[in-house]
């Protein structure tokens, strides 16, 4: 704000608060050189935000406090919608993860012949191995969606799921495919 910016300030908050300074050339001179790069809307809108929520006189710091929190808040907004610019680019598009899909398809039925397994098999092992999540476990009650514990309730490490759990993924895949 300029010193013309200051005195209309001083002049509105006056009108408020009869302890304001008179707008003599030192207080402007001062109030400018403090407030010279907060603009003059956001110092009008500090004094009357400070004067709803306050009864003492507003100060320079007042105003300066209510610019640097709209600053801020500017800031967040800016790079909230940067962040979710960048997780929209990086979704995969359906096109995408069809791609994926067959890949997997493809690399699991190549070591499925390279272990001399049926490929058809081989992949609906895979497929059962990426649903166990959708079941609940039979041996350690580990509800959909939660992995499988051990003793003393901590994760499996050496395998994904209990055997029990994969069998039960591979009985509601085949139940699934029947009704299809």
């Amino acid at each position: 704000m300029n010193r013309a910016e200051v005195a209309t300030l001083l002049g509105a908050a006056s009108a408020v608060d009869p302890r304001i300074p008179q707008p003599d050339g030192d207080v402007l001179a001062m109030w400018a050189a403090i407030l010279d790069d907060v603009p003059a809307e956001v110092g009008a809108d500090a004094v009357r935000e400070h004067y709803r929520r306050h009864s003492e006189t507003v100060m320079p710091a007042d105003i300066l406090d209510h610019w640097r929190t709209l600053r801020r808040a500017e800031i967040e907004r800016r790079y909230q919608a940067e962040i979710h610019e960048q997780a929209a680019a990086r979704r995969l598009d359906d096109t995408r993860l069809r791609a994926i899909r067959d890949g997997v398809t493809r690399v699991t039925a190549a070591l499925a012949v390279t272990r001399g397994v049926d490929p058809e098999y081989a992949e609906a092992e895979a497929d059962v191995r990426r649903a166990w999540l959708a079941v609940t476990c039979g041996y350690c009650h580990a509800q959909p969606g939660a992995r499988c514990t051990g003793p003393g309730g901590r994760p499996l490490t050496k395998t994904a799921a209990h055997p029990i759990r994969l069998d039960a993924a591979f009985a509601a895949m085949t139940d699934q495919g029947e009704t299809a």
